[in-house]
């Protein structure tokens, strides 16, 4: 079977306790619902302990988690051991962080990746001209491989990276510039933009989550947040004193999907 029709692999990344475990059960959940086709759910972590991770027990999903080895890797950057095909063998996978909400299929994101020759497919950052790397499509191959290999290597041992994405984001441009892509404009949608928008223009702002299918939570208000606005004043109600729609913008939404 071609690699681009057998059933797909999403991957994501948990490593030390920045996020609870409880995070990724709940994006494993969120797949499982929003991608009915048949597919591995692989967590790679640094505790890779039977039974830490809750299954949600779809048939249609195979939940796998596995050593990351990522060795010394801090922080974001265990995400980069995912460019190593020693780790993550040769087949396509749609790569998702733990920090976002999945509100409607994934199978135009898996359709767009299997149809794209890109090595690479990542979100056009909301505030910097670089890629975001929290929703990713990977097409294993010697420019992919390079990410990592230059990573172990130390190759830019010199330059002070703020996160994985810069990186990964270096490195094409150094390399293979063509082959990293983005998924179309809308359909990754930021957190923190939509509460901008919200503020100012809320019809707008509601249009663009309809279009959406995964809401990223870079930053602060991380989705716990939102849903528990009194209990993390300084990350919402603080930033928007006057305005008390904002306090738990999207809490709807989030609770809707986020279990």
């Amino acid at each position: 079977m071609s690699p681009d029709r057998a059933p797909p692999t999403v991957l994501t990344v948990q490593t030390g306790h920045r996020y609870p475990d409880l995070w990724v059960s709940r994006l494993a959940a969120m797949v499982a619902r929003h991608l009915p086709e048949a597919h591995r759910f692989i967590i790679y972590t640094d505790r890779p302990e039977a039974g830490r991770f809750e299954s949600p027990g779809a048939a249609h999903q195979q939940l796998e988690v596995r050593d990351l080895q990522g060795d010394s890797l801090q922080g974001f950057f265990g995400k980069l051991r995912l460019f190593d095909q020693a780790l993550t063998g040769t087949d396509p996978f749609l790569f998702l962080d733990s920090t976002l909400v999945i509100r409607a299929s994934l199978e135009p994101l898996i359709a767009i990746g299997r149809s794209s020759s890109a090595s690479v497919i990542g979100v056009r950052d909301w505030n910097y001209p670089i890629l975001n790397s929290s929703v990713l499509w990977c097409r294993p191959d010697a420019h992919t491989q390079a990410v990592w290999d230059a990573w172990q290597q130390g190759r830019y041992a010199d330059i002070v990276f703020p996160g994985d994405q810069n990186v990964i984001f270096h490195v094409f441009g150094e390399t293979a510039p063509a082959a990293l892509t983005y998924w179309p404009e809308g359909l990754v949608s930021s957190y923190k933009a939509l509460l901008k928008l919200a503020r100012r223009d809320p019809e707008a702002a509601q249009r663009e989550l309809a279009a959406s299918t995964i809401l990223k939570f870079h930053g602060r208000p991380k989705p716990d947040e939102v849903l528990h606005p009194w209990r993390h004043p300084q990350h919402t109600i603080l930033r928007h004193p006057l305005h008390p729609r904002l306090w738990s913008y999207l809490a709807d939404d989030v609770r809707r999907h986020w279990h």
